[in-house]
């Protein structure tokens, strides 16, 4: 395999490749992350750990071209954010894996940088399966990287995993050779928000993000040392799916 980049292929290539290739669908999001922090974030992490997971996997993986938009409307109240509806964003991932499966895939994975998705991608998943004899996979790259990306983090006085525009994703962006700014009051969380939990449960809230000035925490205690700690990891994670995803897809 001469790269593991879709788009980089040419038709006649992927004929060849991928009745036997993984195919990943990474997905992010354009929304506000804050003062310090691009409105690409979401996207940018999603698609470089997807690129960085495909050459370290065992198994042959192609990464398809990132879909840099996800479910963001409740960052609205903030510049830059673009954002698809929830069921468009079913509508469009159903869509997706159903033109790979069409044109030859037979194993897929969608791959998830953006906390509003999570749920989206699982149903997509489920309903993909009920059309074509394919394998679909679906996972959030933090839901991967488990107890001990959080260890890795708290290591390096992180504690927002993953957060939203505070030190974990600016870790992470640090880590992948992406600049990000210095904390600022004027992007700083609001004292004492944070959305509400129950254990066990999921709870929403009108206008929380708002509510918490868009961010988790702030970005000072991120570092590029502590980023390519975290991205090392996550990586290997993801490959060692990708290679156990391939093992039990016919």
């Amino acid at each position: 395999m001469r790269s593991h980049t879709l788009s980089a292929l040419t038709s006649s290539d992927l004929a060849r490749l991928s009745p036997q290739a993984t195919l990943v669908i990474p997905i992010g999001a354009t929304e506000q992350h804050g003062g310090e922090l691009p409105v690409g974030t979401d996207a940018t992490v999603s698609e470089r750990l997807a690129l960085l997971a495909a050459a370290a996997a065992r198994a042959p993986v192609l990464v398809a071209p990132v879909l840099a938009y996800g479910s963001s409307h409740h960052h609205l109240p903030f510049a830059g954010t673009l954002s698809l509806r929830g069921r468009t964003l079913l509508a469009v991932l159903c869509d997706l894996i159903d033109s790979a499966a069409r044109t030859g895939f037979r194993r897929i994975v969608v791959f998830n940088g953006h906390g509003g998705n999570d749920d989206i991608i699982r149903q997509a998943a489920r309903d993909a399966v009920l059309d074509h004899d394919i394998t679909v996979g679906a996972a959030s790259y933090w839901t991967l990287g488990g107890d001990r990306l959080v260890e890795l983090a708290a290591e390096a006085g992180i504690r927002h995993v993953p957060g939203h525009a505070g030190a974990f994703e600016a870790a992470l962006l640090l880590g992948l050779d992406v600049p990000v700014g210095a904390s600022s009051p004027a992007s700083s969380p609001a004292a004492g928000v944070q959305p509400p939990v129950i254990a066990g449960g999921f709870i929403a809230r009108h206008d929380w993000v708002a509510r918490m000035n868009g961010v988790t925490d702030p970005v000072a205690p991120a570092t590029p040392e502590a980023g390519r700690s975290l991205v090392d990891h996550l990586v290997a994670e993801f490959a060692g799916f990708l290679d156990r995803f391939a093992e039990i897809a016919p």
